[in-house]
């Protein structure tokens, strides 16, 4: 992989920094929904958390030194954990962050173990030392190693802590937790397949016909939602699934696929997370029943719903279709046979985001609740500054290339 944009930063005599094309766009989102959190109004604890988790994500996709990695990867589950303690809606709080921090933290022991070992064979822990050994850790070492991404992804089996994390985070919890925690797995297994090439083409069979098929499963999980926040959650799971297959191909369309579904989910997904709690702080539900006929309560409202879902299920000019296009090219590449599952999971993705769409905003809207908030300036600001660069990112596709 070409490494575009490259600068050493030279500390203490190591090597410990270092930008390249991945680490370049993925920052430059960070920054984007940490500034956008930023805006809303929120306690002074809450606004240090959030300064502190943009530090941690940047020293993370900054560095290529995989002791700081493992650190940084860690610590930040910590900001994530306060903001549903204090911030979160129920009491089953609780037990979303104690599902999330224990599928994140036992899922990173093989991985600290592996990496203890590979700095004892070879005396180092750069990546980019590491990518020219081209070594094997034989298929269940492997798949140990990459579980933690897989979870933090999150990969459909190890999914569970996601839609219980979503649902009880406060609205800057589910916009950090979508728009990047999110890229913290699919941005190390992007990078440790680039070191251990030959295991990932020996297991890549089994995790693309597990990502694919999961995709398709959780798609028609979201068909039967109620909830608006969990359809969204679920919906980031289907996502991930695809760009996970395309990463799994080891095609450079597939690398390429798989970045830009990381900035489009990143930007579509916390969007969407806020446009449900608007909805939920005017009529006080997210189930979708109370919620029907948005459209003529707020007809502005429901037309950053339309664009956002549009968005959803990658339609033009949006990055997710250029980036679904990637990713499907690759899939049928590796595979003609995927056409068949991944035709299906187009279908239901598109699916979902209608559902997600016209049974929020039409129909009869519900007249029990009629504590109807206004929706001020620095709402559609918000909205604006997500849905801008999502579908203006299309014009400027030259610089991923």
């Amino acid at each position: 992989m070409e490494n575009i944009y490259s600068t050493n930063l030279l500390i203490g005599g190591m090597n410990l920094f270092f930008i390249d094309y991945y680490s370049f766009f993925l920052i430059l989102l960070s920054l984007w929904i940490m500034g956008c959190l930023m805006m809303m109004n929120m306690s002074n604890f809450l606004k240090f958390l959030v300064f502190l988790m943009a530090n941690i994500l940047i020293l993370c996709f900054f560095t290529f030194n995989l002791l700081m990695f493992y650190l940084m990867f860690e610590m930040s589950l910590m900001p994530i954990f306060f903001m549903i303690m204090f911030g979160g809606y129920s009491m089953e709080r609780f037990e979303a962050m104690m599902y999330m921090f224990m599928y994140t933290v036992f899922s990173s022991m093989p991985f600290l173990w592996m990496m203890i070992k590979i700095n004892m064979n070879f005396k180092s822990f750069m990546m980019i030392f590491l990518m020219f050994k081209m070594f094997e850790l034989g298929n269940l070492l492997f798949f140990l190693f990459i579980l933690a991404f897989m979870i933090k992804i999150p990969l459909f089996i190890f999914h569970i802590w996601l839609p219980k994390a979503h649902v009880e985070a406060p609205v800057y919890g589910s916009m950090i937790l979508a728009g990047i925690l999110l890229k913290l797995g699919s941005y190390g297994i992007l990078r440790f397949f680039q070191i251990f090439y030959i295991d990932s083409l020996k297991l890549n069979n089994l995790l693309i016909m597990l990502s694919v098929l999961g995709g398709l499963l959780m798609s028609l999980v979201c068909l039967i939602q109620l909830d608006l926040k969990m359809l969204v959650a679920y919906s980031s799971i289907v996502h991930m699934g695809l760009m996970m297959g395309g990463l799994m191909t080891m095609m450079k369309l597939g690398f390429l696929g798989s970045l830009m579904m990381m900035l489009a989910h990143g930007l579509c997904s916390s969007g969407l997370f806020y446009l449900v709690n608007l909805n939920y702080e005017y009529v006080g539900s997210r189930l979708m029943y109370l919620n029907k006929g948005s459209l003529t309560v707020n007809p502005s409202l429901s037309l950053f719903w339309f664009l956002l879902c549009s968005s959803n299920l990658s339609a033009p000019i949006s990055l997710n279709l250029v980036s679904e296009i990637l990713l499907l090219i690759s899939l049928v590449c590796w595979n003609f046979k995927m056409m068949v599952f991944l035709m299906l999971l187009c279908f239901f993705s598109a699916a979902y985001s209608l559902y997600l769409y016209s049974f929020s905003q039409h129909g009869l809207k519900n007249n029990m609740l009629m504590n109807y908030k206004i929706i001020n300036i620095s709402n559609y600001l918000m909205l604006i500054l997500h849905w801008l660069p999502l579908n203006f990112l299309f014009l400027g596709l030259k610089m991923f290339m």
